[in-house]
């Protein structure tokens, strides 16, 4: 199974921290990243993920996710990125997946949360780096695989930021609130923000169109 995708490397952590030495305080240079949610309020069992053909041909479809626009990290979720492309790789890998069990044809959607914020000019990466890292991972292996994609990019100038994840499942996703690094995740993200705001969207597939429609959830 293909681990989750993230666009570019996490840094060493020592390399970040002698980064950070020698930059300036008004500046943050760094790939930054983000929550996978906002924190959750009560405990709940995580739900698994079972191999689907759906699911797994939409993974590797998601190795092609890329901006199309300049302004994605403060644009149109579904315009600012290369949903035809990924249409079109979706459609070709159902048939590297065909020994796979087929998903309900009534429910060939999948779940993606779109965190946008601002990043305060004067705030310490390293640790988020890390956390952020674990979370992603605490969340992959406890869900079977669930987490489709994790993709995050830069700052721009202003210090905007855009990190994106997808997932088999709705419920799923949401059932990773109580993990423990999932909540450090959040905790250590609290006060690094000017402001951030979370989407959701369906990604579902039409077949009769062979393309992907992105709606809000």
């Amino acid at each position: 199974m293909t681990n989750v995708l993230i666009s570019g490397t996490y840094p060493d952590r020592q390399q970040e921290e002698v980064k950070q030495q020698q930059a300036t305080e008004a500046l943050v240079t760094s790939v930054s990243t983000c929550p996978l949610h906002a924190p959750p309020t009560t405990s709940q069992h995580v739900l698994k993920y079972s191999l689907t053909r759906e699911d797994e041909s939409m993974r590797e479809a998601l190795k092609l996710l890329n901006p199309t626009k300049d302004n994605f990290r403060t644009g149109d979720y579904k315009e600012c990125f290369n949903w035809s492309d990924i249409s079109h790789e979706f459609h070709k890998q159902l048939a590297n997946f065909a020994h796979l069990p087929k998903r309900d044809s009534s429910d060939l959607s999948w779940y993606a949360v779109v965190f946008r914020s601002k990043r305060r000019a004067d705030c310490s990466n390293a640790d988020l780096f890390e956390a952020d890292k674990q979370a992603y991972e605490e969340a992959f292996s406890a869900t079977n695989g669930s987490l489709l994609v994790y993709w995050y990019t830069g700052l721009d100038d202003e210090h905007n930021c855009l990190a994106t994840c997808v997932w088999s499942s709705r419920d799923i996703a949401r059932s990773v609130n109580s993990l423990p690094r999932h909540r450090e995740a959040a905790r250590l993200s609290a006060d690094v923000y000017v402001h951030y705001h979370i989407d959701r969207y369906r990604i579902e597939w039409v077949p009769n169109s062979q393309t992907l429609k992105v709606e809000p959830w």
